[in-house]
């Protein structure tokens, strides 16, 4: 017997084993002594590993296919706005390329190249793919921190607003990209526990702070606790969420004490010298 060359020649394969086995059993014209006879000749282990190995086979080569058509459809259609000049501000690779520009690090074009390569594309990806919620554009920091502040988007971005409006034809590209994005895995969360909404809380955190992801994230690996204003960070939701079953939820914020700053403005001026633990 010729072995299956491809995950789906091999799923096609047990699918018609399978339902050969099945049907011979189930035969309309079968009398009950000999279907029961039949079910005794093939064990239900056999028939259970029949079954099992094809769907999750072809739940293997679902999940491979959304991934590639995902990727495909960065490269081909989002990917190429980091290149573009815009009028009155520079291409996101001047400031983000190379490793420059904070957690969305893109890489940097090879001399005389006016493209990534491949494997460079596939790193873009995975830099972009780590700031958007897949599913929802206006939850996504991709999107929402170069768009205007009247538009909806953050307050401040150190490359100035690349997007005035949310109708303008490259931010619906991207819009389009992350719409269409399969679900997010999320480790090591340890305080916010439930993935869902995550990248909205990440945004009040950047708008509170007026930080970057970096600050706190290890660019590259967001799931690392490397940096210790992650670690403070944690603490500091733990203490925001006590104050507010105390007093009341929603009453305390980030913003209540930093202010749009990294370090909390509220800090007694008694205590000029204090050091910060990061």
């Amino acid at each position: 017997m010729t072995r299956p060359r491809t995950t789906g020649t091999l799923i096609a394969r047990l699918r018609s084993e399978t339902a050969e086995k099945v049907f011979d059993i189930l035969d309309d014209d079968a009398q009950p002594d000999e279907v029961t006879k039949d079910l005794r000749s093939m064990s239900l282990v056999r028939l259970a590993t029949f079954l099992g190995t094809t769907l999750f086979l072809q739940a293997a080569v679902s999940i491979a296919a959304a991934q590639s058509a995902d990727f495909e459809f960065f490269k081909t259609r989002v990917e190429p706005i980091f290149l573009k000049s815009r009028p009155t501000h520079g291409r996101c690779v001047t400031c983000h390329g190379g490793g420059n520009g904070g957690a969305f690090a893109l890489q940097a074009l090879s001399p005389g190249s006016t493209n990534w390569t491949e494997e460079q594309s596939r790193r873009n990806f995975a830099a972009a793919s780590r700031l958007v919620a897949p599913g929802n554009p206006t939850s996504s920091q991709l999107l929402m921190h170069p768009l205007s502040p009247e538009a909806g988007g953050d307050p401040f971005h150190s490359g100035g607003h690349q997007f005035a409006s949310r109708d303008d034809p490259d931010w619906q590209e991207m819009a389009a990209w992350i719409r269409q994005k399969p679900p997010a895995e999320y480790t090591n969360l340890k305080v916010l526990k439930s993935p869902d909404r995550l990248m909205d809380v990440m945004r009040t955190f950047n708008i509170s702070l007026r930080a970057e992801c970096g600050f706190c994230h290890v660019t590259g690996d967001f799931a690392s606790d490397a940096r210790p204003t992650k670690v403070m960070a944690r603490k500091m939701i733990e203490m925001t969420e006590g104050l507010n079953a105390t007093l009341g939820n929603g009453r305390v914020t980030c913003y209540t004490c930093h202010r749009g700053d990294e370090m909390p403005r509220t800090v007694q001026p008694k205590f000029p010298d204090l050091k910060y633990p990061y």
